[in-house]
């Protein structure tokens, strides 16, 4: 397993070594460092120490092996850095959450309630887990809520896993409410935004302390993918997560 200090550097964003080591390799290689010194570089370089020194060498040594088995990763010569391949960078790209600048919306709320069988409860969690990666936030234990329109996605899902007549979307209109608490105040509990936003502040207060490095960006990226990215209309004037983002977009080209 990853040491406690790899768990703390990473924060959730990569939940399997293969992950964090094609992140690493991509990081690595922009610091063109000799592979034969590679050990000693990962006790001393001054430039990585905050990142590298923090993971455990052997279970990196372990992944590479794991990835190059799946053809995430090639050796192209000897005594070189292993090179990503596609697959590898479809991989990372699935698992680094990307930021949307454009976050289009069409000013309507939608809610997703469900009824779901006992004898279906692992679908059940699986709807659940599929409704927070899409963006929805929870009201209840079978009612979600999302500025996005899901019946496309939701369609698709129902019909994969047999769950069709169990999932009814309901059009909250533009100026919807949730009994007499107005929608803004709502989405600001559901998605728990004030704490999200905290994240952010104490992320910027950390960049404002030092020059923007890896470990900046993978602090950056560990809360976007908890953050619904919701439309900016819909934000509270005092959310961080725009400003937090504009510091380090240049870095964010890379990956």
């Amino acid at each position: 397993v990853l040491s406690r200090a790899a768990i703390a550097l990473t924060e959730g964003l990569f939940s399997h070594s293969v992950d964090l080591t094609l992140w690493l390799l991509v990081y690595l290689g922009e610091l063109s460092i000799p592979f034969h010194t590679y050990g000693k570089t990962w006790r001393a370089v001054s430039v990585a120490d905050r990142f590298l020194n923090q993971i455990n060498y052997d279970v990196i040594k372990n992944a590479i092996v794991t990835a190059k088995k799946h053809g995430y990763i090639q050796t192209v010569r000897r005594h070189a850095w292993p090179q990503i391949t596609e697959a590898g960078k479809k991989r990372l790209g699935s698992v680094v959450p990307q930021y949307d600048k454009k976050r289009t919306w069409d000013d309507r709320m939608h809610l997703v309630t469900y009824d779901i069988p006992e004898q279906q409860s692992d679908e059940r969690w699986l709807l659940r887990e599929y409704l927070r990666r899409i963006g929805c936030g929870r009201l209840q234990d079978s009612v979600w809520m999302t500025p996005y329109n899901p019946i496309d996605t939701l369609r698709s899902f129902s019909v994969e896993h047999k769950l069709q007549g169990t999932i009814i979307i309901s059009d909250m209109g533009r100026d919807g409410s949730i009994g007499e608490e107005d929608i803004r105040a709502v989405i600001v509990r559901v998605y728990g935004l004030e704490v999200l936003s905290e994240r952010y502040e104490e992320w910027l207060d950390d960049a404002d302390s030092h020059d923007l490095d890896q470990w900046s960006v993978v602090r950056f990226l560990s809360i976007l993918k908890d953050d619904p990215q919701l439309p900016f209309a819909l934000l509270p004037p005092w959310w961080k997560g725009d400003r937090a983002y504009k510091k380090v977009k240049d870095l964010l080209k890379n990956y």
